[in-house]
């Protein structure tokens, strides 16, 4: 071997040798970055679903507890006018007690406002038909009293159902936070 050979072949190795090593280093390190930049993507995915269902679990249980005030509402304003009803014959014939319009009303608005906020679009079309049912007998002005006692036992099944909706979705929230 040539003389310049066995000078230049142990500068050319350390080259080399240098060369695969901040190589490897590189390779290293760009992994490293990609398994940071995927934890933390998973981390904020874990925060944004976090938030999400610590939303959605207040709202429902607000909403729940909203349905089942309307609910009484309707119910007190419904026994009234049945009560009228045997007096006139004639069912929601004259104006309710003190306070039972009012609470019926305010517990309307507080289950409309809650929920449109209900994010699974099946749920919220199950709270609406309740809501709209609880509303029919009131609106049945100087019907029939059966009539109006059938409309108003088809809205509490109603009202059993979203809230059976409402639980269900609530018991998901929570078996997916466990998991």
């Amino acid at each position: 071997m040539p003389a310049w050979f066995n000078a230049v072949w142990p500068i050319v190795t350390f080259a080399l040798g240098l060369a695969s090593t901040h190589f490897t280093s590189f390779i290293t390190e760009k992994r490293q970055i990609a398994r940071e930049a995927k934890a933390r993507q998973a981390e904020r995915q874990k925060v944004i679903t976090d938030r999400r269902e610590t939303f959605e679990l207040d709202h429902l249980v607000r909403l729940n507890e909203a349905l089942q005030d309307l609910a009484r509402a309707a119910a007190q304003a419904h026994f009234a006018d049945m009560h009228t009803s045997r007096e006139t014959g004639h069912y929601a014939g004259t104006l309710l007690p003190d306070g039972v319009s009012d609470a019926f009303h305010q517990a309307g608005r507080t289950v409309r406002m809650l929920k449109n906020l209900v994010l699974d679009d099946d749920l919220r079309a199950q709270v609406t038909r309740a809501d709209q049912a609880l509303r029919e007998p009131s609106m049945m002005l100087r019907a029939d009293p059966d009539d109006a006692q059938r409309a108003f036992l088809a809205a509490v099944d109603l009202v059993d159902t979203a809230q059976e909706a409402i639980a269900a979705r609530i018991r998901e929230i929570y078996a997916n936070a466990e998991a």
